[in-house]
């Protein structure tokens, strides 16, 4: 008991005991969320921008209609609750003009990449093509799924009218 008053006698050790304290407490606290992830793959990639509409699956967007920013495929078992996504009854030729209008090959910034969805326990719910790489996604009681609409402004500068490049003057 001796030895232990004297280490946290020692304002150095006292202090560094703290913050790892207080770092755990924080790490812990940020992992016990229940909520789900995008799981980025090439897979999901090679199934959007062939054009390939699957049947299973209820299709969702967001942005402008001629180039979504955001594209989801939600398999059917689940329902998606009422939120700024856009329903569609999408078709191979609707999902290939989309594909040609993106035209992710050939882009340097902004390249939308392909992701499963998958809820809190790590179940594939669906699919997300965006070049937005965040959601917040959340399974609640009778397959309802909350899946939020990302930040389309990411890249605006304050005024909402251009891409943020750099930092430092016009």
């Amino acid at each position: 008991m001796q030895n232990l008053r004297i280490i946290f006698m020692k304002p150095t050790t006292f202090m560094l005991v703290l913050l790892l304290a207080a770092m755990g407490a924080i790490m812990t606290a940020c992992s016990t969320g229940s909520y789900g992830r995008l799981d980025f793959k090439l897979a999901v990639n090679d199934i959007f921008e062939s054009g390939q509409v699957l049947d299973n699956y209820n299709y969702y967007y967001i942005g402008p209609d001629a180039e979504p920013v955001a594209i989801m495929a939600i398999d059917k078992k689940y329902q998606l609750t009422p939120s700024l996504w856009k329903e569609i009854n999408l078709t191979s030729e609707q999902l290939k003009a989309w594909m040609s209008r993106i035209d992710n090959r050939y882009r340097f910034n902004n390249r939308y990449d392909g992701a499963f969805i998958l809820d809190q326990d790590g179940n594939q719910v669906g699919m997300w093509y965006s070049h937005l790489d965040w959601t917040t996604i959340q399974r609640g009681d009778g397959n309802q799924l909350t899946i939020y609409t990302p930040d389309t402004t990411k890249n605006m500068d304050h005024g909402g009218s251009g891409v943020i490049l750099g930092s430092g003057g016009n």
